[in-house]
């Protein structure tokens, strides 16, 4: 039994990378499906994680920032790599409420941990500064010597 058991572990190593790969296809495709559906400015994707021993939930949100309003929700709950997106309308509405209206614990964490994003993101967008253009004719070019 010497190489038997080194052909079975790398087996189902490999098994196991291609069913996370799987799975991370999938959470990205549930992603890219919220951004095309709900694009738009004044709108912010912001996604959270609230894990367990054994299940955990995946929380995705688009935000009206304008409106502070949830305009959609998605949750990913479940322990396996079959785990699916599913809408989730209790979680539509004012932001201020947002964490009341969490069904479990876990859902609970992964609203924190996408409220924190959102404070993150709204900090970072308002901190950019745009310069202003440059007028028509007094842009400078390089000159290669």
């Amino acid at each position: 039994m010497g190489w038997e058991f080194a052909a079975i572990l790398g087996g189902a190593l490999v098994v196991s990378l291609l069913l996370g790969l799987w799975q991370q296809a999938r959470y990205a495709r549930s992603v890219n499906e919220m951004v095309q559906k709900y694009h738009g400015s004044g709108r912010l994707l912001v996604t959270g994680r609230g894990l367990g021993k054994l299940k955990g939930t995946i929380v995705m949100l688009v935000v009206d920032d304008a409106a502070d309003q949830v305009v959609a929700a998605s949750t990913l709950r479940g322990s396996t790599i079959f785990a699916t997106a599913k809408d989730a309308p209790d979680l539509l509405g004012p932001i201020a409420t947002l964490p009341e209206r969490a069904g479990d614990k876990h859902t609970r964490k992964a609203i924190d941990m996408a409220l924190t994003q959102l404070k993150a993101t709204r900090a970072r967008v308002s901190e950019r500064v745009l310069t202003p253009p440059t007028p028509a004719g007094t842009a400078r070019r390089k000159v290669q010597r």
